[in-house]
């Protein structure tokens, strides 16, 4: 159990150097990109538009936060329970299907000439 967990923090490692890396090289070969990015970074040349929007996505992260793993856990057992009914009916029709079928072998019985 230690172990795989020890081997999942391993490849997060690599995912965040390998994220580096290509953020370095995009430094290097566009130089002012750094600065473009240093400056949007910058809360003080943010318009009043990136703040509301700014403000909304926080809204909605925590909202997420709140109430998504309820809804997850419902849609769930929403979806688990569909499926036992679609189950119960199939097997239903199944059934339906074989007690015709029997019907009908048992009056073809009768209807025989000996």
């Amino acid at each position: 159990m230690n172990r795989s967990r020890t081997t999942r923090s391993g490849f997060a490692w690599l995912e965040l150097l390998l994220a580096l890396a290509a953020i370095a090289l995009l430094l290097q070969l566009w130089p002012a990109l750094g600065n473009v990015v240093l400056w949007s970074l910058d809360i003080r040349n943010w318009p009043r538009t990136v703040w509301f929007l700014a403000n909304v996505v926080v809204i909605v992260v925590l909202v997420g936060i709140r109430f998504g793993p309820q809804l997850f856990e419902d849609w769930r057992l929403r979806r688990e329970r569909l499926a036992k009914h679609r189950t119960t009916l199939q097997k239903g029709q199944e059934m339906k299907e074989q007690r015709e079928t029997l019907e009908r072998l048992k009056e073809s019985q009768r209807r025989r000439i000996y």
